[in-house]
């Protein structure tokens, strides 16, 4: 396991921008290193509908067995982040954590499934400036799967530029189409 960072008895939670700046820093080492990734969750959520509060940050990543010595790296320097939990995510197309040291936030990086959803998914990701810093998101379409079917509806009235068509092929394919045709009801 790696650590490093000070942390000097600050309390993460007085500066409400220490979860932008760990997202903000996140999205600047993976887009350097050439990894491809989406922000998803609810903080997805908070860029496309009404926010909520999180917990953490949730980040898809697309990385293979040959990237578990290079993400570590990324992230040691400020963060706790255990390369053998990297290796096994990346083997088993998990979840691993890391958590900045000294602001106490934590990600979940999530390996990106090999099915053709997931393909689809991240290679429909939207870019969007935040705070001066290019993030990818999921796209609203996508944003499903972890979030509650009150902020899917919030979605659908929050952006008016669904791909409906989109939607509708994957709903089929996902076996979702008449939770799809519920909430497009409503």
């Amino acid at each position: 396991m790696v650590g490093c960072g000070s942390h000097g008895g600050h309390d993460s939670r007085e500066d409400s921008g220490v979860d932008l700046r760990v997202l903000r820093l996140i999205a600047a080492r993976l887009q350097a290193a050439g990894i491809p990734y989406m922000v998803t969750g609810s903080l997805a959520l908070a860029v496309w509908a009404v926010p909520r509060m999180t917990r953490d940050i949730d980040v898809v990543v697309e990385v293979g067995p040959a990237d578990a010595q290079r993400l570590t790296a990324l992230f040691a320097d400020d963060c706790v982040v255990d390369e053998d939990a990297v290796r096994e995510a990346i083997a088993r197309r998990g979840m691993f954590n890391v958590i900045h040291a000294e602001w106490i936030v934590k990600a979940d990086f999530i390996v990106r499934k090999d099915a053709a959803y997931r393909k689809v998914e991240l290679d429909r990701r939207r870019w969007l400036e935040v705070a001066g810093t290019a993030i990818a998101f999921v796209s609203p379409e996508d944003s499903h799967s972890e979030l509650q079917r009150r902020d899917v509806r919030q979605l659908v009235e929050s952006v008016e530029d669904l791909d409906w068509g989109y939607l509708h092929t994957w709903a089929g394919e996902l076996g979702v189409r008449d939770a799809l045709e519920r909430i497009e009801g409503s």
